[in-house]
């Protein structure tokens, strides 16, 4: 028997060939991405740990306003701890970029090579990977700084710098106008000396070996600078804390969980879809069944062979998925965008063996079980009732619809019938709209980053000081400027505190006199969840001062993460004089010494980096926003042809009385287009708030304003987009309906 039952395997695929098909395609594509997206974060998220180790990464840096002598540094590293210069010199080049130029490693945060060598000898530069990749330079060009041509000898990467942010409290990484460069410490200092050198930052990396605490390093390099003058500490700052330090890592951290989960829920969604086609292949053969039953063969042979195609197709469709997702293809489409928009080595490719397993098993297990639970209700009618094939009709006939016209009641009682198949539809919407508003949301966000911080970036210039003048320069607005840590979801961010006054013509802030009072923006409250009269705790880690804050304004305000202090009060509370400030802004170009600069941020700067995080996200947003329309697309198909196949002996009768092929369609699919209206109508408002609600926990590295707000009008379109989608799955289903003729009724007779 078992044979027999076997030889009916080819012939149930070839007579639904492209209802199978299109299963199958639908696991493949769904393991391809999840296994595509995996892998390639476990290799980046390996790669990274095991080039961390192997480059020596630092325990943390600090930076100090005047150099250690051989004395004080051989004082901290006879205690244990390893220290090493990493002074650094920004540069501008006439090109509108700018090099940050470090002394060649030797004991930390070594240089990793792609290609090339380090630079040994004069007039010889190593360059920084991805703004080698953004302005077209390779090993053997040569490079212009000021007037001096170098050779560039090697291009690569260095571990304290995979997220090359020009500032820690920059929101996206612009390799296209900043990059980092290795030189020997003899060009080093001929650089530093030349006339077209910018500022110099004098930072020491450390790795404690655990001889002391970080804690302990940092009162040791406070007692050192006690009787100098001035003070010398000015940031200490952890790699944990740093967002250059592994922040392709901590990008896609989440990627492996939520790929995995998702892996799970949309083979659930698959197999669900595929139990109404078993559900309809057991109606349709109940009498074939009912016989077997009473020629003795048990329910567990039947119920074999009916999970079999199902769990096949799912094994042969996550097996392919998993060849697909793991091939160079696969994984290198996914590892692109970081590697697009991060600075890291190439790392070895790695195939998870718990991955295979999740591949080949978790699609077949998964099926099995959904079926099985499905199938055994099924199969656990009598013999007698299978032959007959009586049809439970309980509760379809349950709702009184009263005196109405015979068309729409029949809809009506239509969707009723087909209830199963209408809750099959609208998960497989709602799951597809989940995805296409997560697509959604990534454009929504990086367009909306662009257009409030443009409109909120009111000057043109912008000056932040290592040394500030006695007297602010003509036509310059004074702020003083101190940058603060808050964490949240594992990731400590910068928080820009301002001290302004009411008259600043480039802010619209009325700052609240006091030292614990701020005015917040709308990005920090969005991002720290905070309201009006709430508590915000910022901790300064060089000083170990922890300050809380009474936040009495929420205003708009987009640029990075900012609250908004009184000038006066803010500098009362950090000790500074009457007239201290250290940023001004300014209309235009200020004539400022570049020596008491860190640097100078530009309106067109900000308008540049305004179109970085649509570039940079999408080929993401694309992927998820054309995933959910082919899998709303499929699932949309396959259950409108199933409920025609259900309704094929309703069909024929309609035609045997006479209705019209016209009339036949509205009747059957009119109904299902209700359901679709109606289930987009709820779907797409739930989708939105969900993903919106959900949508920081993706991003708790990047320090920017989170506006998912969209325009009315984009509702509208999606949910035309859903109907026209369906008009052509009607098209499309239409033909199956014609093909029903009056004979149907024949074969159906008891």
């Amino acid at each position: 028997m078992n044979r027999i039952l076997r030889k009916r395997l080819p012939r149930e695929i070839k007579a639904h060939f492209f209802r199978y098909l299109a299963l199958f395609v639908m696991t493949v594509l769904c393991m391809y991405i999840i296994i595509s997206l995996v892998d390639s974060a476990e290799i980046i998220i390996r790669g990274t740990a095991k080039n961390q180790e192997e480059s020596a990464l630092e325990d943390g840096q600090f930076s100090v306003y005047t150099d250690f002598t051989a004395e004080e540094i051989q004082k901290i590293e006879e205690k244990g701890v390893i220290l090493e210069a990493h002074t650094s010199y920004d540069v501008s080049l006439k090109d509108g970029t700018s090099l940050r130029i470090f002394k060649n490693r030797k004991k930390i945060d070594r240089i990793t090579l792609d290609e090339g060598r380090l630079a040994e000898s004069e007039k010889e530069i190593v360059l920084e990977k991805r703004y080698c990749e953004e302005n077209d330079y390779h090993v053997g060009d040569e490079i212009k700084i000021g007037d001096i041509a170098y050779k560039i000898t090697g291009i690569g990467s260095s571990v304290d710098y995979d997220a090359p942010f020009k500032k820690l409290s920059d929101t996206a990484i612009e390799s296209r106008i900043f990059g980092t460069a290795f030189v020997s410490e003899e060009e080093y200092d001929r650089i530093k000396a030349a006339a077209s050198a910018g500022s110099e930052d004098i930072t020491y990396a450390f790795l404690l070996n655990g001889a002391m605490t970080d804690d302990e390093l940092k009162e040791t390099v406070k007692d050192i600078f006690s009787e100098r003058s001035p003070i010398g500490l000015t940031s200490f700052l952890l790699s944990k804390d740093n967002v250059r330090v592994g922040g392709a890592a901590g990008d896609i951290v989440i990627n492996k969980t939520v790929g995995l989960f998702a892996g799970v829920v949309v083979i659930v969604l698959f197999t669900y879809v595929m139990s109404v086609f078993v559900i309809h292949q057991i109606q349709n053969e109940s009498s074939v069944i009912g016989t077997f039953y009473a020629m003795g063969i048990k329910k567990k042979t039947l119920m074999a062979h009916y999970l079999t195609l199902p769990t096949l197709l799912s094994l042969a469709g996550g097996i392919v998925g998993a060849l697909v997702g793991f091939s160079d293809f696969g994984v290198n489409t996914q590892m692109g965008e970081s590697y697009g928009y991060y600075s890291l080595p190439w790392f070895d490719k790695i195939i998870p063996l718990y991955l295979v397993f999740y591949a080949v098993l978790m699609p077949p297990v998964v099926s099995l079980l959904v079926n099985l639970l499905v199938l055994n209700k099924r199969l656990s009618r009598t013999a007698l009732s299978l032959i007959r094939n009586e049809q439970s009709i309980k509760n379809k006939g349950s709702v009184k619809l009263g005196r109405m016209k015979f068309m729409p009641m029949f809809k009506i009682r239509q969707i009723l019938r087909e209830k199963r198949t209408a809750f099959t539809v609208f998960t497989g919407m709602a799951f597809g709209l989940l995805i296409f508003m997560m697509g959604f949301d990534c454009y929504t966000l990086c367009d909306n980053v662009g257009k409030y911080t443009l409109a909120d970036t009111k000057y043109e210039y912008l000056y932040t000081y290592k040394y500030p003048t006695g007297e602010v320069p003509e036509g310059g607005v004074a702020c003083f400027v101190k940058a603060l840590k808050k964490e949240k979801d594992g990731y400590t961010l910068d928080i820009n505190v301002m001290g302004v006054t009411a008259e600043n013509p480039f802010l619209d802030v009325v700052p609240v006199k006091g030292r614990n009072k701020i005015v917040a923006s709308d990005a920090v409250a969005t991002r720290y969840k905070i309201k009006k009269g709430d508590k915000l705790i910022l901790s300064d880690t060089a000083e170990d001062m922890d300050y809380a804050f009474t936040v009495s304004d929420i205003v708009p305000y987009s640029v990075g993460l900012t609250v908004f202090m009184d000038i006066d009060s803010m500098r009362g509370l950090f000790g500074k004089d009457a007239h201290y400030y250290n940023a001004v802004m300014a209309d235009h170009s200020l004539d400022i010494d570049e020596e008491r600069l860190y640097g100078v941020s530009t309106r067109a700067d900000t308008e540049r980096a305004t179109g970085v995080f649509v570039d940079l996200m999408r080929p993401v947003f694309v992927m998820l926003i054309a995933m959910s329309s082919v899998i709303f697309f499929i699932i949309l198909y396959l259950m409108t042809s199933v409920m025609i196949d259900r309704g094929s002996f309703g069909i024929s009768l309609f035609k045997i009385f006479g209705f019209k092929s016209g009339e036949v369609k509205r009747m059957y699919l009119d109904g299902n287009r209700l359901t679709v209206a109606v289930g987009a109508l709820v779907a797409i408002p739930v989708a939105k708030i969900f993903i919106d609600s959900i949508f920081p926990k993706f991003i708790p590295n990047v320090a920017c304003c989170i506006h998912l707000e969209y325009e009315w009008y984009w509702y509208v379109v999606i949910f035309a987009g859903i109907m026209v989608i369906y008009e052509f799955i009607s098209l499309a289903v239409t033909g199956k309906l014609n093909r029903i003729t009056p004979a149907e009724v024949l074969k159906n007779r008891e």
